[in-house]
């Protein structure tokens, strides 16, 4: 399956801490040459599922947009359509629309962390706002949710059953991975945060699986049952991006720096990667950060190789455990 991100507007109505787009931008993309990419694309890869990935800032900001894209790939049956989004500007209208193509929602909601990671434009908060909308989010039929976590958001089991409680759902949760984020202490106190949130599950196996555990348990077990090993991200090879300015970039990190797009052959294997002790499994982080940081980030390596060792050991803990061992099935055989 080949994702094609499609940045119909940089145009967002929150200002999140680690976001880099141009949250005020008045362009968006011209519909008909995107069309003409996904056409191209389409003969290159006759046979291959295409993602369209809805992207933005945010993407309801551009429904209309949305509208005209489906309209026109919907024909395709090797096209199905994803969508990132905050869901403050969600109406009755969108959501049908939604329901109607089977468009698949990502919910972007840092839970107890919201108020800082994701602010309204003037700085206030947002939490109390999604509440407000909760009751309509979650109409949407398998919603999913991801919350992104930076230095300061260690306290991973408070929100990840903060945030089941209120959407019903395991989030997502991803590492920021950007230089500068992460520092020694802001490191220590995720390890303890990773730590609790292994505990907890090993004693609550009946309980949905936290994300985090489950997406790097994921790639231990495709290293070992399916022999897949990742060398990057994907960006320019499963991942292209059509952003705002009808320009094509391996991801939408790489807009207007063509310097670092050419030296994408050159870090999809670093040398570091090569020996390091959770090669086989690691998925190796964002490669835009890691080319301006010519190199592995020392401090998103130590988090990784820390949650790779806490995993191995809950397996030891509960590899008898049926509840356990359901996930595992479920992982192999959709893998």
């Amino acid at each position: 399956m080949k994702t094609l991100l499609v940045v119909m507007s940089e145009q967002c109505n929150l200002n999140c801490s680690y976001c880099n787009v141009d949250k005020w931008s008045k362009t968006k993309i011209d519909v008909n040459t995107f069309i003409d990419y996904y056409k191209d694309q389409r003969k290159k890869y006759p046979d291959e599922m295409f993602k369209i990935d809805f992207f933005g800032g945010e993407p309801l900001l551009q429904f209309d947009v949305m509208k005209d894209i489906v309209a026109r790939t919907e024909h395709d049956p090797l096209v199905k359509y994803f969508m990132p989004t905050n869901g403050l500007v969600i109406t009755q209208e969108k959501l049908d629309f939604i329901i109607d193509k089977q468009i698949e929602v990502s919910l972007s909601f840092d839970g107890l962390w919201q108020d800082d990671n994701r602010p309204q434009l003037s700085g206030s908060g947002t939490l109390t706002k999604y509440l407000a909308k909760k009751d309509i989010l979650k109409q949407i039929p398998n919603l999913r949710c991801h919350s992104m976590i930076g230095s300061g958001n260690h306290n991973l089991l408070e929100n990840h059953l903060f945030i089941e409680d209120v959407f019903g759902v395991a989030s997502e949760f991803t590492l920021v991975r950007d230089i500068g984020i992460w520092d020694k202490e802001g490191v220590e106190s995720l390890k303890e945060g990773i730590k609790e949130l292994m505990e907890w599950y090993s004693v609550n196996t009946h309980r949905e699986m936290p994300f985090y555990i489950r997406y790097y348990l994921r790639h231990m077990i495709m290293a070992k049952y399916k022999q897949e090993e990742v060398d990057s991200c994907g960006a320019g090879e499963s991942l292209f991006t059509f952003n705002e300015d009808n320009s094509v970039v391996p991801c939408n990190r790489f807009k207007d720096q063509p310097d670092v797009i050419a030296k994408i052959p050159e870090f999809r294997k670093m040398s570091p990667c090569q020996t390091c002790e959770v090669r086989s499994y690691c998925r190796k982080g964002c490669l835009y950060e890691q080319i301006n940081n010519n190199g592995p980030i020392e401090e998103l390596c130590e988090i990784y190789k820390y949650t790779y060792k806490s995993i191995g050991q809950l397996v030891a803990n509960v590899q008898d455990d049926p509840n356990f061992q359901a996930v595992v099935k479920e992982e192999i055989e959709n893998g």
